[in-house]
């Protein structure tokens, strides 16, 4: 289903999502009203109000810790990748007091890394892959920058930090990588998605004297649970289009360390 919506844009998405829920609940009202009129709420309008509301508060529960879950999801894995670029930006400035030609290399590296990072890797991540070029410049960087033997204190504390940097940011490009899982598994997929229909049918069994005004409030909670739905789908995949976690803070990169070829000013 997201492969189908990463075609359109984010509103184009929410206006088929939110058409299709108020066709189908609008579709479901009739029905019953048609086919099981008997068995509405007519006598005992209250009683139906008393479960409506208790249904509604449980569900409503349940949607907002899983709203709220995958929000904190995406959100994390966007700083993730913040953070990333930055631990990858602090290695790239220490390099530059390593003697030549490990300077020079492990900068080129690191920069062609980037950009296979930017155009290979990143349409892979949404289905939680990474580039296996982008792996091996990357245990190329590690395996030159491991081989330099520091010869006074001072480089080999610059050789130890870089090091544990380097460490740090294998942890930050592997949270990245697996940040593409969906984090709703399927079990919260059916209790939600089941959940959803058992309440709007059982809000089509209560006994509206004016069809009209019972369609409108079928429609406008088909509506807005729509929205809600859009925004789990959306944000379940955080590499995945429209709404797609963005490489900015490595393009950023790149424009940071061409600046260093400009000499400045006189």
């Amino acid at each position: 289903m997201v492969d189908f919506f990463s075609h359109f844009s984010t509103y184009t998405v929410a206006a088929i999502m939110v058409v299709s829920f108020v066709v189908l609940s609008l579709i479901s009202l009739r029905a019953v009203r048609y086919f099981f009129k008997p068995f509405l709420f007519t006598d005992h309008t209250e009683f139906g109000n008393i479960f409506s509301n208790s249904l509604g508060l449980v569900f409503a529960l349940i949607l907002t810790f899983v709203t709220v879950a995958i929000w904190q999801n995406y959100d994390k894995v966007n700083d993730d990748v913040s953070r990333e670029a930055n631990s990858l930006h602090s290695i790239y400035r220490n390099l530059e007091a390593y003697p030549e030609p490990v300077s020079g290399q492990a900068k080129q590296l690191i920069r062609q890394y980037v950009q296979v990072v930017i155009n290979d890797e990143w349409p892979k991540l949404a289905q939680a892959q990474q580039d296996q070029n982008a792996h091996r410049l990357m245990n190329r960087i590690n395996a030159l920058i491991l081989k330099f033997d520091p010869h006074t204190n001072s480089e080999l504390v610059l050789h130890q930090e870089t090091m544990r940097q380097l460490s740090e940011y294998r942890g930050h490009r592997h949270n990245r990588i697996i940040g593409g899982k969906p984090n709703l598994t399927p079990p919260i997929w059916l209790t939600l998605i089941g959940g959803t229909l058992l309440y709007l049918l059982f809000l089509c069994f209560l006994d509206v004297p004016d069809e009209r005004h019972h369609a409108m409030m079928i429609g406008s909670l088909a509506a807005f649970l729509a929205l809600v739905y859009y925004l789990l789908i959306m944000y379940n995949f955080p590499f995945t289009p429209p709404v797609a976690v963005s490489p900015t803070p490595f393009t950023d990169l790149l424009q940071y360390w061409k600046l260093d070829g400009i000499a400045a000013p006189s």
